[in-house]
């Protein structure tokens, strides 16, 4: 028999590239915990450093800007603290620390939710520059009143989600117009779109740690994502331990059917050009209907790419 051939049989899976809708969830939370947390790693040192160069692009934007530049640097100064202190806030709860002990702390997420400060200093001399920081504070509250909501309501055993977090935000499209060519050399311009996207960097992990509490009930919401299928390699904005033990759902829309595997994290490495982890995982003796049909799925993948080569 052909050595190439033997080779490619060992597998268990076909080694392809397809969508697939898929949910990973560790198959043991963090133990002792205060707050219930899955124990995945929403902080990557890769996402860590996407963090940090967009609060650099941030600070340098605001120091090309001429006009009332020391107030302008006190309010965005203020309003990065309020963002990292979201962070902080994430990060805790991520490890399965409830805010709510810490009354000093608590007291301080009392506090933010009251809104930025320092802004409506500008308001009289620059009301379009206020309407822009009004903007990302609306996104702003709008999260931190989810995540003290979970808090508030999460036990040991259940982290609290109440569904979907809010979309379609003023900032959100006022961001989509800053982001063309002609505003590249305006400095204020360039300063409100790098303070959106750092704090875009720190919801989307409160994204990623309500999503992973919420949507594994619902398949079809499961993002359509590219993963390869020897095993299953992905790539996310979140890490697990390398050998930690994960449970892994499929989800095949014509089928309508959900396929659950159980899985060990056998590699890690992150990707500095997508600055995502790319994480690979070995099934563990899967159940052989569910194998069989996982192996139908991959064969109608390759069917589909042959069929575009032959066209």
């Amino acid at each position: 028999m052909n050595k190439w051939f033997r080779k490619g049989n060992a597998r268990r899976f076909h080694r392809i590239d397809m969508p697939i809708r898929y949910f990973i969830v560790p198959r043991s939370p963090i133990v002792d915990r205060e707050i219930y947390a899955t124990g995945a790693d929403y902080f990557p040192a890769s996402l860590v450093s996407q963090i940090e160069a967009r609060k650099d692009f941030t600070i340098q934007a605001v120091s090309r800007i001429q006009e009332k530049n020391a107030l302008l640097t006190e309010i965005v100064e203020e309003i990065i603290q309020f963002i990292e202190f979201f962070g902080d806030c994430a990060r805790s709860i991520s490890q399965g620390q409830n805010p709510r002990k810490d009354p000093s702390y608590w007291m301080r997420v009392k506090e933010h939710q009251q809104g930025f400060k320092q802004a409506i200093r500008i308001q009289a001399s620059s009301p379009k520059t206020f309407q822009y920081f009004q903007m990302i504070e609306e996104k702003y509250l709008a999260y931190l009143n989810r995540i003290v909501e979970s808090i508030d309501q999460s036990t040991p055993v259940h982290f609290y989600v109440s569904g979907h977090l809010p979309v379609g935000f003023k900032i959100d499209e006022i961001i989509s117009t800053f982001q063309a060519p002609k505003f590249e050399k305006i400095p204020l311009v360039q300063a409100i779109l790098n303070l959106s996207n750092f704090m875009d960097a720190y919801l989307e992990i409160y994204h990623h740690i309500n999503d992973d509490n919420y949507l594994k009930q619902f398949p079809l919401e499961w993002p359509l994502r590219e993963a390869n299928t020897s095993g299953l390699a992905v790539y996310m904005a979140k890490r697990y331990d390398l050998y930690s033990k994960l449970d892994i759902f499929l989800y095949f829309e014509e089928q309508d059917r959900v396929l659950p595997f159980e899985g060990t994290v056998v590699n890690i490495r992150t990707d500095e050009q997508k600055q995502m982890e790319r994480i690979a995982i070995n099934f563990e003796f899967p159940d052989g209907k569910d194998q069989d049909c996982l192996q139908q799925e991959i064969q109608k993948r390759e069917v589909k790419e042959c069929m575009k080569i032959i066209l």
